[in-house]
């Protein structure tokens, strides 16, 4: 982690830091300001088929995202997870100022919908939600201000 962050930290990248429990959070704000890198992004990883962190249920997103503000307030976030269906978060996570990551490493283990299927219903979500999914360079522009 120091390593990976001192590489983030000579060269200006904001770090990921994939959430697997809520702990994560905590040691990952204090990991990232002792070593003064950009602001993390935090990627709450649900899950349903295992046992790690939270189902994706709002009890959960409250959760993190509380303790996320708590520990590194600003910081973008975004749902995602491994062995999950995600979408049930997307209205929530839209509500409260987050992001969405879908794709086949978060999807449901077996599933045979495609990756461009379960984009392509998200940002439908989304928008469903009031949002508006960011353009590479909108996630770019906000990324070199923090």
């Amino acid at each position: 982690m120091r390593h990976g962050l001192d590489v983030a930290r000579r060269h200006g990248i904001h770090p990921a830091f994939a959430i697997y429990e809520p702990g994560f959070i905590r040691a990952g704000a204090a990991l990232a300001r002792a070593s003064g890198v950009k602001t993390p992004v935090y990627r709450f990883m649900f899950s349903q088929q295992f046992a790690f962190c939270f189902p994706p249920k709002p009890y959960g997103l409250a959760a993190l995202v509380t303790l996320t503000e708590e520990e590194a307030r600003g910081a973008p976030w975004m749902v995602s997870g491994l062995g999950v269906d995600i979408t049930p978060l997307i209205g929530e996570a839209v509500a409260r100022g987050g992001h969405v990551r879908v794709g086949l490493e978060d999807a449901l283990l077996g599933s045979t919908v495609t990756n461009l299927r379960l984009v392509e219903d998200a940002v439908r979500m989304v928008r469903e939600h009031g949002g508006e999914p960011a353009a590479t360079a909108e996630v770019r522009r906000v990324l070199a201000g923090g």
